[in-house]
């Protein structure tokens, strides 16, 4: 292997010096020399003329970097471009105004909290601006945001509003914003018999804790999702992932984060866990498409996926039969959609020129679902929804042709 890799580099070289940047990222990529791939796209993009081909090459180039010194000078490039592509003649065209807050996230990957702040101001998104103005520092920015936060708050002055505001907002899969309404109700009122039913409901759907199933019925496939650091395996019923075969024990092992790095445990088992087939000691470190073995018969195959604002391992039981399984850790966000770097990758769907469908986050108790600006006809439970929806057990999303049932 050590061979191959030496030998892709020197090829990769040969065409990065003739200027053949894409050959060349395609050679170091295939050498593991992901900074290098960044690199390519990123010489790409400063070559490119048009404003969609630089931004596009930008986009590729930070998915492969990894390094912050090489993602935040490139995150205010792309930034740049972008905004100077939306506001043609200064103005934003309605039409445009959606890639705003994807700007947004570059400028703030960027830690140009400002720039990000006044876009969120600019957009309505207050809270989103406020934080970006209090990592920056800009003490007399919070304090205008706040005013104008005030004056929102006082147009929904009765119990009543903002009851209606939470159906509103529940009707659009924002049940984040529902339930902070409807406490408000409650506050104003705690006899409002609607208010306290519709926080009941909501209490009732949003119950599925750290662990969410997603099951897409045209793929035949399911997938487990746990919105902590690390899992344990066993035969007991407490297990994040029960194996309910003799030769596994209680708590057999331990899957988790360590920083960037995906380590596995062994606790003490009885028939012990294995490592692309070899007895691992205590611990051992995972890498990309390798084999983790529990007890003497179950399998799992690990895929290891990383971006900018996340990094997930997927594990996927080998010799399974029917509805193909994957149980996925995750820390940040996890990336849905048909391009390799997302976790939860999609076979019958076209490749698209944007990195992603979804972003998945958790965040105690809400499991958020960011929809990327460029994706289409989305749905929820049959109704339109855009920019972010909190999704809840029971909950139907549609897209390019593609369901996924939550459970």
């Amino acid at each position: 292997m050590k061979i191959l890799n030496k030998l892709y580099m020197q090829q990769a070289i040969v065409e990065e010096a003739r200027g053949n940047y894409q050959q060349a990222a395609a050679l170091y990529s295939k050498a593991g020399e992901s900074e290098k791939v960044g690199e390519m796209y990123e010489l790409l993009g400063n070559l490119a003329s048009a404003l969609a081909e630089k931004i596009k090459a930008y986009q590729q180039a930070l998915r492969w970097y990894k390094l912050p010194e090489h993602q935040e000078p490139l995150a205010a490039k792309l930034a740049n471009v972008m905004e100077l592509d939306i506001r043609q003649d200064g103005e934003v065209a309605p039409a445009e105004q959606h890639r705003l807050p994807e700007v947004a996230e570059y400028y703030a990957l960027a830690k140009q909290w400002e720039k990000a702040g006044k876009i969120y101001e600019e957009l309505g998104m207050y809270e989103q601006a406020t934080a970006m103005y209090v990592q920056g520092g800009a003490i007399e920015q919070v304090e205008q945001i706040a005013s104008r936060k005030g004056e929102h708050d006082h147009r929904a002055l009765t119990a009543q509003q903002y009851y209606e505001e939470a159906v509103s907002a529940s009707q659009i899969g924002q049940r984040d914003k529902a339930y902070q309404s409807l406490k408000q109700c409650l506050m104003l009122d705690e006899h409002h018999a609607d208010a306290r039913s519709l926080l009941e409901t909501l209490n009732r759907i949003l119950q599925a804790g750290d662990v969410r199933r997603i099951h897409v019925p045209i793929e035949d496939s399911e997938y487990i999702l746990f919105g902590k650091h690390v899992v344990t395996i066993g035969r007991k019923e407490d297990n994040d992932i029960v194996v309910s075969q003799a030769e596994v024990s209680r708590q057999h092992t331990r899957i988790g984060f360590d920083n960037q790095t995906v380590m596995v445990e062994d606790l003490n088992s009885s028939n012990g866990t294995r490592l692309n087939g070899l007895k691992i000691q205590k611990t051992a470190t995972v890498h990309h498409r390798d084999v983790i073995g529990i007890g003497t018969k179950m399998r799992f195959e690990v895929c290891l996926q990383r971006h900018p604002a996340g990094i997930s391992a997927s594990l996927r039981p080998l010799d399974q039969a029917g509805v193909q399984k994957r149980y996925i850790v995750f820390s940040g966000e996890l990336l849905i959609g048909s391009e390799t770097e997302c976790a939860l990758s999609l076979k019958h769907v076209a490749p698209t020129s944007f990195p992603y469908l979804f972003k998945l986050k958790y965040q105690q108790p809400f499991w958020y679902l960011y929809i990327h600006p460029y994706a289409a006809d989305v749905q929820l439970n049959g109704a339109p929804v855009s920019n972010y929806i909190v999704v809840a057990t029971g909950d139907k999303l549609t897209c390019l042709g593609v369901t996924f049932l939550f459970e």
